[in-house]
């Protein structure tokens, strides 16, 4: 990490909260430099961890007579001042630099733990990682442009619940058959109600088979005794 920006960024990857980090201002730091971590190419922060910080590579303007040494007065005060701005710099790097999709998606998620998808919706999202999170969340940005339709559904499906199989009926076009090869358990019932409710239109009816596939006629392989289940 070299910027501050970055440190939001990795706070995120992370999971780690902005309130447990502390900005101090170092001893000893480079002019060429904003960050001084421990070694270069930092990537990660830990839980309580003290971000050492040059005030003077960018923000020269707020903080040049902020430690004059001839103002020793309040040193806990400055202190934490620092600290407290440097919070505030960082979330406004943060969104500076952020893409018009990145912000709705902000705002999007803010909308998820505010329950107003509902408390199922907000339980459901929690279950997935930062990084499933962020294509869910490019998935609904998506939706609300082009409206719903069952290639996006197909598309979450594929990036975000392994070893499965989407069969769409001949005979009935709101019909869907959907094969998990995963074992029925809560977590992977939640994600999948998530995704029907929020990907699918009502119109249409889904069923969905866990860990043994249905049989479909001529088609070997899905035929096998104790390997398959009736429909």
């Amino acid at each position: 990490m070299n910027y501050l920006w970055e440190v939001m960024l990795a706070l995120k990857k992370c999971g780690v909260s902005e309130k447990s980090i502390r900005f101090e201002m170092p001893r000893e730091f480079s002019a060429y430099m904003e960050l001084s971590g421990s070694y270069l190419n930092q990537k990660e922060i830990e839980e309580g961890e003290i971000i050492e910080i040059n005030p003077y590579y960018r923000f020269y303007n707020i903080f040049k007579d902020f430690f004059r040494p001839d103002q020793k007065e309040f040193p806990k005060l400055k202190e934490n001042l620092f600290h407290l701005i440097f919070h505030q710099l960082m979330q406004n790097d943060a969104v500076s630099g952020m893409s018009r999709e990145e912000y709705y998606k902000k705002l999007l998620y803010q909308d998820l733990e505010d329950h107003a998808f509902g408390t199922q919706a907000k339980e459901t999202m929690a279950l997935f990682c930062r990084e499933e999170q962020e294509i869910l969340l490019s998935g609904l940005l998506k939706q609300y442009e082009t409206g719903s339709s069952l290639d996006m559904f197909k598309d979450m499906m594929e990036a975000l619940i392994p070893g499965n199989i989407v069969y769409h009926s001949n005979q009935n076009s709101y019909e869907i058959l959907i094969y998990i090869g995963q074992k029925k358990e809560k977590e992977i019932v939640k994600k999948m109600d998530f995704l029907t409710n929020m990907f699918l239109e009502l119109p249409y009816h889904v069923d969905i088979y866990y860990e043994y596939h249905f049989g479909i006629i001529e088609m070997a392989e899905t035929m096998e005794i104790d390997e398959i289940i009736l429909c």
